[in-house]
């Protein structure tokens, strides 16, 4: 070949090289262009990160890529997206990188980096465990706004060559995009969140206005807030009123813990007792929830003040956005609306609950001060028409009437006590006058009541009606039958422990009697004794007055099952 032709030769190689490399060039552009276009058509944040770690692998010609997002400390990854290694492998070489070695120098010295070989390089930390082998690197900041948002990690160019200047600008160009596109995930990320925390709490509100109870509206509070914040389990720990930490509510984590208590110490102890906000970092533990890898914990009040704590977190190392700073706001927010709605909807339980209580007062004093008087009045009369009976089948008709009319005295009695006890308690001694109180007009005189012992504290609500309808049918014998000038009346404890019995004793100065046998009054006030395990005495005499002595111990009667052998 002569000197022309191959100086033509050379010119038409120089042409094709220059031809592939405009090519090539257009090539990459497009491809960048291409990226940049897929990744600023995503507003989710988990894609759109996903996304730039596949275009920059695709864009460099890289084996292996990954971004790791720096944390809010900005000395550490909170997350850290792969791209080339399964996730057998993944899960092999075991927790993330936290951002030492190579992966720090990017984070203290924000600027790209090429390396011949990272494992040569000073400060190569090397590799763990069943990690693949890695050779060059390119590492470019991503920036959002003025500050770094995170890196990405190019290593072994599947060519086998070192990343070169075109591939350094080619990402450099790409993560300048993607910085646009994640700071706009972020902010269509932020106001979807806040949208949800404001739904939630909208709910846990319409939730209270339907008069949920305490139960469900704790789980309402803790599904939702695991719903917004896609976390694994949350937990509500309310104080109990001895001081100990009981979980009252419980979404997402294992059952056997819901009604469980909990040591009060740890993070639960600082933020239930200092009503301090706590991010339960990985590798710490709450004793009693230890399956808990990382979590937010947040002040969490219940309906009656009782302090208490709300718990959000992961079940395995995930560290995450949903550990951000406007997700800790958020909760904290979440947990105070909840805490009010509570208390709101305690209160209209308590004004529902108030007019009951002031409707059944209504009822149960116009039974006492009307109809039973009226029914004491008509035994009265029925007593004195018994004297008037010239026929004995009238007088003994005339007589169970009366006695009826004890009955339904008595059970009037107790209907009067059901519809008291739910309320506030009226002390047992002042019944015990109110009883006396009713007596006079039948007996004509106010009997002398003696109270001994503890009768509030010691006499259960389930003795009370007995202890009732003894009294009355005690006075109402005496008003029929003794025609008194005195009549006492002696409650009291006696004996201590299991033996502690209640003893009444009503005394009058009257005609007296000579049998009992004829009287239901007395039998039913004998059966109501043996029904209790306790004993029933009347000492009477014609001339000598009565002295009616019922007794019943304090401690709930044993059932003896008896087999007919």
């Amino acid at each position: 070949m002569n000197e022309p032709e191959e100086r033509l030769d050379a010119l038409l190689r120089q042409v094709h090289t220059h031809v592939e490399q405009v090519v090539a060039t257009e090539g990459r552009v497009q491809s960048l262009l291409d990226a940049v276009t897929a990744i600023a058509g995503n507003l989710d944040l988990p894609q759109t990160l996903e996304r730039i770690v596949s275009a920059a692998g695709e864009l460099a010609g890289a084996r292996y890529v990954a971004l790791g997002v720096i944390d809010s400390e900005g000395d550490g990854l909170s997350e850290f997206i792969t791209r080339g290694i399964s996730e057998q492998d993944v899960a092999e070489i075991g927790p993330l990188p936290a951002g030492h070695g190579i992966l720090g120098l990017l984070i203290t010295d924000p600027r790209p980096l090429r390396l011949h070989d990272l494992r040569e390089h000073a400060g190569s930390y090397g590799f763990p465990a069943h990690h693949p082998p890695m050779s060059s690197f390119l590492g470019v900041p991503l920036r959002v706004g003025e500050r770094v948002f995170g890196n990405l990690y190019l290593t072994d160019k599947q060519s086998g060559e070192d990343f070169t200047e075109d591939d350094e600008r080619a990402v450099v160009a790409l993560a300048a995009a993607a910085g646009i596109a994640v700071e706009n995930a972020r902010l269509y990320g932020t106001v979807q969140r806040r949208e949800q925390w404001l739904d939630a709490t909208l709910q846990i509100q319409r939730a209270f206005l339907r008069r949920v109870d305490l139960a469900g509206a704790l789980q309402l509070v803790t599904s939702r807030a695991r719903m917004v914040l896609g976390a694994d389990v949350a937990v509500a720990v309310l104080e109990q009123d001895d001081g100990t930490l009981q979980v009252r509510a419980l979404d997402g984590g294992p059952d056997d813990l819901l009604n469980s208590t909990l040591p009060r110490e740890g993070a639960l102890a600082d933020v239930v007792g200092h009503a301090a906000t706590v991010r339960l970092a990985e590798g710490l533990r709450i004793p009693g929830l230890e399956f808990v890898a990382s979590a937010l914990l947040v002040p969490f009040t219940g309906p009656s003040g009782d302090g208490g704590a709300l718990l959000v977190g992961t079940m395995t190392a995930r560290r995450g956005r949903w550990l951000a700073e406007e997700d800790v706001q958020a909760l904290q927010g979440f947990a105070a609306q909840a805490a009010i709605a509570m208390d709101r909807a305690q209160a209209q339980e308590d004004r529902a609950a108030l007019a009951v209580l002031a409707d059944r007062d209504r009822i149960a004093r116009d039974l006492h001060d009307v109809v039973i008087q009226r029914l004491f009045a008509t035994g009265l009369m029925l007593q004195s028409a018994v004297r008037r009976a010239a026929d004995p089948d009238i007088e003994n008709r005339l007589l169970e009437a009366v006695a009826d009319l004890d009955t339904t005295i008595g059970d009037i009695r107790s209907a009067i006590f059901e519809l008291s006890h739910d309320g506030p308690a009226t002390a047992l001694p002042t019944q015990i006058r109110e009883i006396a109180a009713i007596a006079l007009p039948t007996l004509g005189l106010r009997p002398d009541v003696v109270l001994e012992g503890p009768l509030d504290s010691a006499v259960p609500a389930s003795l009370r009606p007995d202890l009732f309808a003894i009294l009355m049918e005690s006075l109402s014998n005496a008003a029929r039958h003794a025609h008194p000038t005195r009549v006492d009346v002696h409650v009291g404890i006696e004996g201590s422990g299991t033996e502690a019995s209640i003893v009444v004793r009503v005394r009058d100065d009257g005609v007296g009697f000579a049998t009992t046998d004829h009287e239901s009054g007395l039998r039913n006030m004998r059966q109501r004794a043996l029904a209790r395990g306790g004993s029933f005495t009347v000492d009477s005499a014609p001339g000598k007055g009565t002295l009616v002595c019922w007794r019943a111990p304090l401690r709930e009667p044993e059932v003896v099952v008896t087999t007919g052998e």
